[in-house]
């Protein structure tokens, strides 16, 4: 019986030092696969305050984002996309070379150059904002931070603004944020950490399709 125990306690030891070692990427891996879905609202208006989009129908809880949704990339950078404004005052989002028309813009352009943007959906329009989270977390017993305390594990949560024209022209945005969990004071809200791992992942915009293409997406 000593050998059978000891060839367990053996395993459960290695099982251990691999999780350790490599949890955050198993955590990732089984992430594209499926995660647990927290949240979904209707949005009805947005605020951009010059750095992201700030959800005008906040979520309650602790999957509320406590800042804006960012525009930075997970490589520390802003993500190629930007904001304009069309000759009808409607609020134009480009990336990747393709654009797309959000809304109408419900606040004058500020002469002083602060770039705050507030705008709502089209009529028609199908807006939503989903929220899901990682089903594993990863422990992180070693990580040291002299700042500040430091938590026990982590896990992702994933954002993202759905929204749709009447025309069939749609764009979605995809965000990775970053929860902690403390002993005594449970998860933290999720937050962009600026660590090459969370912010905006990506932008897919589809514009119509023209009618020559029998209604096929390009």
């Amino acid at each position: 019986m000593g050998s059978p125990l000891r060839l367990l306690l053996i395993a459960t030891l290695v099982l251990g030092i691999i999780w350790l070692s490599i949890g955050r990427y198993l955590t990732l891996l089984l992430d594209r696969a499926i995660t647990l879905r927290v949240a979904s609202v209707r949005v009805e208006s947005l605020e951009y305050d010059g750095g992201g989009f700030w959800i005008e129908k906040p979520l309650s809880g602790s999957y509320a984002p406590e800042l804006s949704m960012t525009f930075g990339s997970i490589d520390n950078q802003r993500f190629d996309l930007c904001l304009c404004s069309d000759a009808s005052n409607r609020v134009v989002l480009k990336s990747g070379g393709r654009s797309f028309t959000l809304g109408p813009r419900t606040n004058p352009v500020d002469p002083s150059g602060r770039p705050e943007i507030y705008l709502i959906p089209e009529p028609g329009d199908e807006v939503s904002f989903t929220v899901t989270r990682s089903i594993l977390s990863w422990p992180t017993p070693f990580e040291i931070n002299f700042l500040s305390r430091t938590p026990w594990w982590k896990r992702y949560v994933y954002y993202r603004l759905a929204w749709k024209k009447r025309s069939g022209a749609e764009l979605a945005m995809h965000w990775r944020y970053e929860q902690d969990y403390f002993t005594g004071s449970g998860w933290t809200k999720p937050a962009m950490m600026w660590n090459f791992q969370t912010g905006l992942l990506r932008v897919d915009i589809h514009p119509q399709a023209s009618p020559a293409s029998g209604g096929a997406r390009p």
